[in-house]
């Protein structure tokens, strides 16, 4: 059932580049991401439990529903018509975001990250910590250790990943390139999640290869760098741990590749949710629990499970499987596939706010295989949509041209 899974998702991919001739629409990354990843669980067979169960069914229904969504949706969503069009008077496509507020957005992001940073450093050294970069990342998923209250300042932290699009976006300046990248490295360091750096990456690769800066070769090549760093990485979090003896680049590779989806395969239950939506609509509880209810929102980050390695990524497919089923993977699919569908639409037709939007959400299906993170984390995605658009309701043209229709959209 597997091959089959394989040979649909190739298939996919293949008509996918055939239509859009762009390696970065979501018809060809979306598929794509599953035939690499099943491919190199073929080439590399990690010694994991064989998949066997429900994955290969559910990775097809994903795929071939995100197609439907995103195909009906790109056909048949009118070019220029309508509030969030190219022509929008608010949104239009000429428009290029306010200098002055990319300069607030950089002063905040210059004084909270290296300060989010300080803090954190000084109580690890505070606690006599021993390896400071595993303390980093173990204080964001463990509870019970002690981290610094940030207060506000962590609802700052995403502009720091907005500012970089807006900058390979508009901004010349090498220096100001260097600046932003620096700062979402150190925001990387925060958390000391590889997820982090590769969110950075794959922006500047998209923003450079949409402008035809760079080719697919290019990105290849980063992409085996990125991993060559992430071994290093996992280096500096692993240091003192004792196991460094049995460390191997091929273990790694397979831990944070292929094992999500044996752990899709053997721990998501269908219908296993206890409560109504409890992963898909996270938010909901989340709030609800904050104005009183009893019930809990649901762990976003879940837990370690063995295949026997031990991980704690099921997938994309997780939330949507463990909630409602195969048909809640099959309807998520088309609404994650009508989502991107009119995204890569209103950018393909040249309208400034969806192309630093497809920008910045164009990491949630190059890590499908990994985890879900659009609807377990919609507050923070619904921050990065509010983000983007302060820049451009404050344009300089808008301001001075919100009486008269805006000229057709042009690409930059």
């Amino acid at each position: 059932m597997l091959l089959i899974t394989f040979l649909t998702v190739l298939s996919l991919t293949l008509i996918g580049y055939y239509v859009s001739r762009d390696i970065f629409s979501p018809f060809v990354i979306q598929p794509g991401v599953w035939f690499a990843i099943i491919g190199l669980y073929y080439i590399v067979q990690p010694a994991y439990f064989p998949i066997c169960h429900d994955l290969p069914i559910c990775v097809s229904l994903w795929c071939l529903s995100f197609a439907v969504g995103a195909y009906v949706v790109y056909v048949k969503l009118p070019a220029e018509r309508g509030l969030l069009s190219a022509q929008s008077f608010f949104l239009a496509g000429d428009l290029k975001p306010s200098r002055t507020v990319l300069k607030v957005y950089f002063l905040l992001s210059v004084v909270t990250i290296p300060l989010m940073l300080y803090m954190l450093i000084d109580k690890a050294l505070n606690r006599g910590e021993g390896n400071i970069f595993l303390y980093l990342r173990v204080s964001v998923i463990d509870d019970t250790l002690e981290r610094p209250d940030f207060g506000l300042a962590n609802y700052l932290v995403p502009l720091v990943l907005v500012l970089l699009v807006f900058v390979m976006m508009y901004v010349k300046s090498k220096k100001a390139k260097v600046a932003v990248v620096v700062l979402n490295i150190l925001a990387g360091v925060l958390t000391m999640s590889k997820t982090s750096f590769f969110v950075v990456l794959i922006v500047i690769l998209y923003v450079l290869y949409m402008r035809k800066k760079i080719k697919a070769q290019t990105i290849g090549l980063w992409m085996l760098i990125f991993v060559a760093f992430s071994v290093g990485f996992q280096f500096l979090r692993g240091m003192g741990q004792g196991d460094d003896d049995t460390f191997s680049v091929f273990d790694m590779l397979a831990l944070y590749t292929m094992s999500p989806l044996v752990a899709f395969d053997y721990y998501a239950v269908p219908g296993g949710a206890t409560f109504f939506g409890e992963n898909v609509f996270r938010i909901y509880y989340a709030v609800m629990h904050t104005l009183g209810s009893d019930i809990r929102p649901v762990d976003n980050i879940l837990k370690f499970v063995g295949v026997p390695d031990l991980t704690n990524t099921y997938t994309i497919l997780y939330p949507f499987y463990t909630d409602f089923g195969l048909a809640g993977v099959t309807i998520f699919g088309a609404v994650y596939g009508a989502f991107f569908g009119f995204l890569y639409k209103r950018s393909d037709g040249g309208n400034s706010y969806y192309k630093a939007l497809y920008a910045c959400f164009i990491n949630y299906l190059a890590l499908q295989f990994v985890q879900e993170n659009f609807f377990y984390n919609l507050s923070l995605n619904i921050q990065y949509i509010v983000f983007f658009i302060i820049p451009y309701v404050f344009s300089t043209p808008l301001l001075s041209r919100r009486t008269k229709p805006l000229p057709h959209a042009t690409e930059d």
